[in-house]
């Protein structure tokens, strides 16, 4: 790795130098772009007086994008991917300072469109710990050509890529409810030089379209093709440890600066530097195919354990996958969730043969966790195996029936087995209740992800089990339900989404409470 960082030292520390201050807070933002100061009264006042969009003084509107608010979306005609914002519109919930902040916004939209003036926007990071729509810092690496949509000349583009749809998916994802719609907006190709940019170190039509990978995919920052090669092979066993160290097929992702990390590629301050790990990924993924062409089944898509950390696709894989996933970006959120998670489910699955890649690669073999021999990893702990914490809980469950709604009576099982070919972590069994069990250990607290899987898991369970109890039991089926024990708690949304799917959560069974079992 050394030999690796001295060859891309230079280049490193001169890009990284030059993009140092990409992310900038409002007043220097607004200070630079259009010479507004929004501590003119005192910082004291910056909320009243910090615009959400402005005019330059050449007539150039410059408009705040809010990051999770872009819509992208592959069009399969043109062959492109595309980005969308409605701006201008007025927002419910909106109160305070923020009414005449949108009435502002809105004029000064209809008059650069009366004018035909130049529009174009930067996107800001919210700041989600503030409890309201805050901009934490914008990104001028992140600078966008607006081009207004109008309905009646572009209807056909907005009916076959969904985009009223998308919007209102967003919408409800964000809980957001909108009195008046506001104006769409396509982000382009520059037209010309950006306000308070002095450089041109980014292609602004690549960064239209690749801005969920903006901090890990610039063309300009690999010196050599040979590094990004070295790299890519470097990082092959450090994703596949990963997966190794999951448990309970629990996948905790990595973001681009976890894996900088794990590469030691570090800036002059010694910070992670993930930029250009989007292409070492591709890299990766190729040299992976490329040595275990014809294997039945094929390798997972192990590169896409690493998500972007901000942007619209926060928490999922990179516009990278698409070469692989097609219709990736006609996905929904939730819908590019669900395949994240399937493809997941993967990887942890694909176990010890992940040392048979290696193998492939002319690479070192890895031990499992607690296994100090590479060979004897076959047999022990390979990613997804249970946890101590997942087998003291289910323990705690199966000797506690009356607490999770059983009687004493009821014979009790471990991975009872259905039908459908699942398995059900614990299952009491009477003449007239069938009670089942699934639960995620405290592994799980804070991976949205695993805790959603659990609910339609319970869902999933229920059907199943109703249905064999129908068979078996034609004239006087017993009662059957099916319930989630949880050694964390749920968030809020899923929480609701629990109440919405009429799943009975257990919440905060303590690993510490099953561990006396």
């Amino acid at each position: 790795m050394c030999q690796i960082a001295a060859l891309l030292k230079t280049t490193r520390e001169q890009y990284l130098m030059s993009v140092s201050k990409n992310e900038v807070g409002p007043h220097e933002f607004w200070m630079r772009v259009c010479g507004v100061n929004t501590h003119r009264r005192g910082s004291n006042y910056a909320q009243l007086d910090t615009p959400w969009n402005a005019f330059t003084s050449d007539q150039v509107l410059v408009c705040t994008l809010w990051a999770d608010r872009i819509i992208t979306v592959y069009d399969n005609k043109e062959e492109r991917t595309r980005r969308f914002v409605k701006i201008g519109g007025k927002e419910r919930a909106w109160k305070g300072p923020a009414i005449q902040h949108g009435k502002d916004a809105s004029e000064n939209l209809a008059q650069a469109a009366r004018k035909r003036l130049r529009v174009v926007g930067f996107e800001a990071e919210p700041n989600d710990a503030s409890g309201r729509r805050q901009v934490k810092h914008f990104y001028l690496n992140r600078r966008n050509e607006l081009q207004r949509v109008f309905d009646f000349s572009q209807g056909e583009m907005l009916q076959r890529l969904r985009i009223n749809e998308l919007f209102e998916q967003q919408c409800a994802a964000l809980n957001e409810v909108w009195i008046e719609p506001g104006d769409l907006f396509e982000l382009v190709a520059s037209k010309g030089d950006f306000p308070g940019i002095v450089d041109n170190l980014h292609d602004d039509a690549a960064a239209a379209t690749d801005q969920n990978e903006a901090e890990s995919d610039p063309d300009d920052f690999a010196a050599e093709n040979s590094s990004n090669e070295q790299y890519a092979r470097a990082c092959i066993p450090l994703l596949i440890r990963h997966v190794i160290n999951q448990n309970d097929q629990a996948v905790r992702t990595l973001t681009y600066e976890d894996l900088a990390d794990l590469l030691e590629r570090k800036n002059k301050h010694g910070a992670p530097a993930p930029l250009g790990l989007g292409k070492i990924l591709g890299r990766a993924m190729e040299l992976i195919d490329q040595a275990t062409q014809g294997w039945e089944p094929a390798v997972p898509y192990l590169t896409t354990i690493v998500v972007a950390k901000s942007g619209p696709d926060k928490g999922l894989p990179g516009v990278g996958v698409r070469e692989r996933w097609g219709d990736y970006d006609r996905l929904t959120r939730p819908e590019k969730r669900a395949k994240m998670l399937a493809e997941h489910l993967k990887i942890v699955g694909f176990g010890s043969r992940w040392n048979d890649v290696l193998d492939a690669l002319g690479l070192e073999r890895l031990s499992a966790p607690g296994d100090p021999v590479a060979g004897n990893a076959r047999t022990v702990g390979w990613g997804g195996g249970e946890s101590d914490a997942h087998k003291a809980l289910k323990a705690f469950v199966k000797v506690n029936p009356t607490m999770f709604g059983a009687p004493i009576s009821a014979e009790a099982f471990e991975e009872y087995a259905l039908r459908s070919g699942d398995e059900i972590d614990v299952f009491f069994k009477s003449s007239d209740l069938w009670l089942g069990v699934e639960v995620k250990s405290s592994i799980s607290e804070n991976n949205e992800l695993d805790l959603q899987r659990g609910l339609y898991q319970v869902i999933k369970y229920r059907a199943v089990l109703e249905s064999q109890a129908k068979v078996d039991h034609v004239d006087n089926p017993p009662v059957v339900k099916v319930l989630l024990v949880l050694g964390c708690a749920l968030s809020n949304e899923l929480a609701k989404m629990a109440r919405v799917l009429d799943v009975e959560v257990m919440e905060n069974i303590l690993d510490g409470d099953a561990a006396g079992v």
